[in-house]
């Protein structure tokens, strides 16, 4: 289209004065953004829809390969005799290594996290086998889970040097939430004071990994190629233990001092206020969460855009027709549609790139077209590779967003006040 300018023959009419006018053009830019909210509201939609079936398809991959690992650690359970009841004991102390290995399960063009614990337990039970009521020749040593724990392997649970076969899975207790990988029953002497256990056994699983100190002292040493873990709970890894290279090392110490390890229990719930640690194996942040952050400085981007084009009518003395900027504004849009199709398959950084490079192209190939200007046509490009960049900056910024946006509309308002400062009615 030709761009109408000062020197055009034709005198326009009263409504198109009124247009050309400064507070015209604002009304102007002001209805064409507005116009281009439902557009821009369907991108949004259209973010969330590909996020809800993302989650689905995470749902589905934690369900068939696991999901959150609890540790309860080993418990030692004894049959009361004539009754279907039974005491539980818990470990003077338990030391447990868990080496993690992450790696990404990938369906279609989803892919998410997921990890293998390969672990090995060793704890120290002192029962106090005085009471006569208790089966001792039914004895049992297992590890507690939830139902959805996945153990894909599970050695043989060593007791007092002797290894036994995890005969059976039978619910801890009457709550069907709960499971116990228990060897099969076996003998204790009534003068037995001290029984030490080992086992070693892989779970699969994905999210977290949650650990409990149910023994009187509880130690644990993790080790994982993750790179990105995200610590919390109410214990935190040993100040002088931890270590991030090529994925993480780090170790915890807890205490439950209310547990009495001597004396046992009707249920498979220890005493006191359990001390927590949870390793979070999750993308802290992932493609969706950086296109919806992105999405949400559209109208931004979009203002700041026709304020160039604009700035450029002031100085090149000219009037740019409303259906410029109505083009411009939809190719912006698109910028959005662009990024999110390319980000599910590339990533989030290319596909910013290779976004942001194609709409680049396509505005300033147009602002020549339209103001038949190569310097206004690059001073186009450069104001909106300027304004991508900051962008991009923002949105992968977590902690300091807030300032450095504000910072940076800062610039950019003082530029434009600088600028229009001597303009006059």
């Amino acid at each position: 289209m030709k761009t109408q300018t000062t020197t055009d023959k034709q005198e326009p009419n009263g409504f198109m004065k009124f247009l050309n006018a400064p507070f015209g053009r604002f009304l102007l830019i002001g209805t064409i953004t507005i116009f281009l909210l439902p557009p821009l509201a369907r991108v949004i939609f259209l973010i969330q829809e590909r996020k809800d079936r993302a989650e689905t398809i995470k749902e589905e991959i934690r369900s068939e390969w696991g999901s959150d690992f609890m540790y309860k650690g080993l418990v030692l359970r004894i049959p009361l005799k004539n009754s279907k009841q039974h005491l539980f004991y818990f470990p003077e102390s338990e030391n447990t290594t868990l080496h993690v290995n992450a790696s990404t399960k990938k369906r279609g063009i989803y892919h998410f996290p997921v990890f293998q614990s390969n672990n090995h337990t060793s704890a120290v039970f002192i029962p106090n086998l005085n009471n006569p009521n208790l089966d001792l020749s039914k004895v049992q040593i297992g590890l507690l889970a939830l139902t959805k724990t996945r153990i894909s392997n599970m050695g043989k649970i060593e007791v007092n040097g002797k290894g036994l076969d995890v005969e059976q899975e039978t619910t801890a207790e009457s709550s069907p939430d709960k499971l116990f990988y228990a060897t099969a029953p076996f003998t204790i002497d009534k003068s037995t004071t001290q029984i030490n256990v080992n086992t070693t056994y892989t779970i699969n699983g994905s999210g977290k990994i949650i650990l409990k100190g149910f023994a009187k002292k509880s130690a644990y040493q993790m080790t994982s190629n993750w790179e990105n873990p995200s610590f919390s709970g109410t214990s935190l890894p040993n100040p002088d233990s931890f270590q991030i290279k090529k994925g993480f090392k780090s170790a915890w110490s807890m205490m439950n001092i209310a547990q009495n390890s001597k004396v046992g229990i009707n249920q498979s719930k220890p005493y006191g206020n359990l001390s927590e640690a949870s390793v979070d194996f999750l993308e802290s942040v992932d493609q969706y969460q950086l296109n919806e952050r992105t999405v949400k400085y559209a109208i931004l981007v979009i203002l700041l855009t026709f304020t160039v084009f604009y700035l450029i009518e002031l100085i090149g003395k000219m009037v740019i027709h409303p259906l410029h900027y109505l083009m411009v504004g939809l190719s912006l849009i698109l910028f959005y549609v662009i990024l999110l199709s390319f980000s599910e398959q590339f990533g989030f950084a290319r596909s910013y790139l290779a976004a942001s490079i194609g709409i680049l192209s396509l505005l300033s190939w147009y602002a020549y077209s339209v103001l038949r200007s190569l310097k206004f046509a690059f001073t186009i490009l450069a104001a909106i590779s300027i304004l991508y960049g900051f962008l991009y900056v923002i949105v992968n910024l977590e902690t300091y967003a807030l300032i450095v946006g504000s910072l940076g509309l800062f610039a950019v308002l003082s530029a434009i006040m600088s600028f229009t400062r001597r303009l006059k009615m």
